[in-house]
């Protein structure tokens, strides 16, 4: 089993994150940096952007996301996912994923295909950036929180840190120090997942 392979299977959802790490932030920023620029798009347009928050800023961020979704999140969502919430406050800090909507236009056009063009580069960093948190020893989750550029759900967060308007939030990974095992994970029959065809 390869070095990689074996990254993959230790990639796993964390939401019980803390600060428990000798990484400093310029540390972690410099691998994401570097994992960033080797992500892969479309004709090479290099749309996605990431801003990384750390510290008072990450507390400040998800306190915030808590109260617009308190209004928005019913019932047992809500006591689920006010816990993952409030979790991301305790961790080192969160990547936000943003497709800058005026890159996609100028390099992809207005059409269908742009569209799944921009979600497939946001997937390909927001993993890409997951496996480079777990080989740096973090873990962390992915968030769709407070997203929404048609209805100006993300712009208060654009706002917060003095974002140009054409970023379109697509995600949010908060991160930190493993502080619990996740559960196990189910597997479907892999003959099930991955057909082959021919010799």
């Amino acid at each position: 089993m390869t070095q990689f392979t074996d990254l993959i299977k230790e990639r796993r959802t964390a939401y019980a994150i803390g600060t428990n790490t000798e990484l400093s932030n310029k540390e972690i920023a410099d691998r994401i940096r570097e994992v960033a620029q080797q992500i892969p798009t479309a004709f090479n347009s290099q749309t996605t952007r990431l801003v990384v928050v750390f510290g008072e800023d990450n507390v400040k961020l998800w306190d915030h996301i808590l109260d617009v979704q308190k209004d928005v999140m019913q019932g047992d969502m809500w006591e689920m996912m006010s816990g993952v919430m409030q979790g991301a406050k305790a961790g080192v800090g969160t990547v936000l994923f943003f497709e800058d909507r005026d890159a996609v236009k100028g390099a992809l056009g207005e059409n269908e295909r742009a569209t799944v063009y921009k979600q497939h580069h946001s997937a390909n960093a927001q993993y890409g950036i997951w496996l480079a948190l777990t080989d740096l020893g973090l873990g962390g989750s992915l968030q769709h929180m407070n997203i929404g550029f048609e209805q100006g759900f993300d712009k208060s967060v654009k706002d917060m840190f003095n974002l140009p308007a054409s970023y379109e939030m697509i995600a949010q990974m908060p991160f930190g120090s493993i502080e619990a095992e996740p559960n196990p994970k189910e597997f479907i029959d892999s003959s099930e997942q991955v057909r082959v065809v021919g010799e």
